[in-house]
């Protein structure tokens, strides 16, 4: 009788990851169509706090 409460609790977590994964990705999307060019800003800015990252790995050794 255990083994069926957890397999219950499972499936009602599994529906809640779901919806939020469904949430996720409607955010994402939502600021894709409002804001077209924020792939290109977020490579950027990744590309600069890499940079950046790198940089201060070089000075640390000194």
């Amino acid at each position: 009788m255990r083994q069926l409460s957890r397999s219950v609790t499972r499936r009602y977590q599994r529906g809640s990851a779901v919806a939020e994964y469904t949430i996720v990705v409607l955010f994402l999307v939502l600021v894709l169509v409002a804001n077209p060019d924020a792939i290109p800003k977020l490579v950027q800015s990744l590309k600069e706090a890499y940079s950046s990252f790198v940089y201060a790995l070089s000075v640390s050794w000194i």
